[in-house]
């Protein structure tokens, strides 16, 4: 028999397992979601018709369109065939993620069956039960949930990432590369793991990611030809790149939470008797909100260069991977377009603040301990509780309007930058 302790963990677990059912049965019938523009862009590039017919659909570089064609074809040939498949994929590529965010932080397999009579943690292994894996997956299951209900992408792009990291610290650099440019060249924000191997002077992965990714551009030539493929790439620059971020309260973008504060534009949501809601404390022109803007970040953004100018030692290291994952977390942010779904990145920050706080605590200076607490309770409530399942349609939309999921992704940033500093004193390398 298990530990009393965690026949809830049992029970949570078969919940967990339930809703992701029920979702994935759910959402293979839904007809809503971004996967009718994948479909679509890639039967207008299978009929020769322009890409970006919608743009408000198609956001995404001409690559992706093309990446689209076997899912265009599925769909074709079975439209609940092809939702199911991506759906059980998106299941499964989660799964990895954390299986890898375990590996590479703890050095331990995760089992589903219990380990040496009936123990659920040794040596090399740990069961999906034990609370260190359950909690942090039960924190970023709205997203996970969400990345279903609208067949998105997002958990690829992690798993895409999670992968580019793991084989970064095996050594592998030209297989990273590959995964890397392969993500860059779909949606693009994962090229901020590209400027993180720059910074940290990683040449060979930095160059084959470069490489690659001029290879993946390259293709759309090929297929639409050199006028097309122009074309294309610069209606793409001139639609979803170069403007700056909108205000709207789904999105959860540094740079759309400062719009919303510096300059007069309601975020979209009416309070009672039709009245807009405006948010701002000053009434700047935008390209003045674009100073501030890049200013904070240029600020911010030097800090934690200086916190971690050191060239990597060693790749594989619990401290390293604290790096990576302070990365992953302030993808959604800085990206100009930061829906919810997008916030699936921050599983590997939830996860290692749960690790450091709740398994590291007797080694922790009590009122750091305390600080590190506060602020990651903040951030979940801020970014899990703010949901609609909690607050109801409304209230949900108005914790967005004040940027609730941005402040908590900066909280949890905060809570590793943190760790990271005062780290040799918490724990030796396990």
């Amino acid at each position: 028999m298990l530990d009393k302790k965690y026949k809830f963990s049992r029970i949570l677990l078969i919940l967990i397992i339930i809703v992701l059912t029920f979702e994935l049965f759910r959402d293979t019938f839904t007809k809503t979601g971004d996967f009718i523009g994948y479909v679509l862009v890639g039967n207008h590039v299978m009929k020769g018709e322009n890409i970006y017919t919608n743009p408000l659909i198609n956001t995404w570089p001409p690559f992706f369109s093309i990446a689209s064609v076997p899912i265009a074809i599925v769909d074709n040939f079975n439209k609940y065939l092809v939702r199911f498949i991506w759906l059980s994929l998106s299941i499964l590529a989660m799964y990895k993620v954390i299986k890898y965010v375990v590996k590479m932080t703890i050095r331990k397999q995760i089992t589903l069956f219990p380990i040496n009579n009936d123990n659920i943690f040794s040596q090399y292994k740990i069961n999906v039960l034990h609370w260190l894996i359950l909690v942090p997956v039960m924190v970023i299951l709205r997203y996970w949930l969400d990345n279903l209900a609208n067949i998105q992408i997002n958990i690829f792009m992690l798993f895409f990432a999670v992968m580019t990291i793991y084989f970064f610290t095996q050594n592998k650099d030209i297989l990273a590369a590959l995964i890397l440019a392969f993500s860059i060249s779909l949606k693009v924000y994962t090229i901020f793991l590209l400027l993180y191997f720059i910074v940290k002077r990683e040449y060979k992965i930095s160059l084959f990611t470069i490489l690659f990714t001029f290879a993946f551009a390259s293709i759309p030539f090929l297929v639409f030809g050199i006028e097309q493929t122009l074309d294309y790439y610069s209606f793409w620059y001139h639609s979803a790149v170069e403007p700056f971020a909108s205000v709207a309260h789904k999105n959860q973008s540094f740079f759309s939470m400062l719009r919303s504060l510096l300059t007069h534009e309601s975020p979209g949501v009416n309070q009672p008797l039709n009245k807009e809601i405006y948010i701002n404390i000053l009434n700047l022109p935008l390209q003045e909100v674009k100073i501030v803007s890049y200013t904070l970040l240029a600020i911010a953004g030097a800090i934690v260069l200086f916190i971690f100018r050191k060239k990597i030692e060693t790749r594989d290291s619990l401290k390293n991977f604290m790096e990576y994952a302070l990365v992953l977390t302030v993808i959604p942010i800085l990206s100009p377009l930061a829906w919810k779904a997008y916030f699936i990145f921050l599983f590997p920050a939830y996860f290692l603040n749960y690790l450091f706080i709740y398994n590291y605590k007797n080694r922790l200076n009590i009122k750091l301990y305390y600080l590190l607490k506060v602020f990651y309770f903040l951030s979940i409530i801020l970014t899990v509780f703010s949901t609609e399942l909690f607050l109801g349609s409304y209230w949900s939309d108005m914790m967005e309007v004040y940027s609730a999921i941005t402040i908590g992704t900066i909280l949890i940033a905060i809570n590793i930058i943190i760790i990271y500093i005062f780290y040799d004193k918490f724990v030796k390398e396990v």
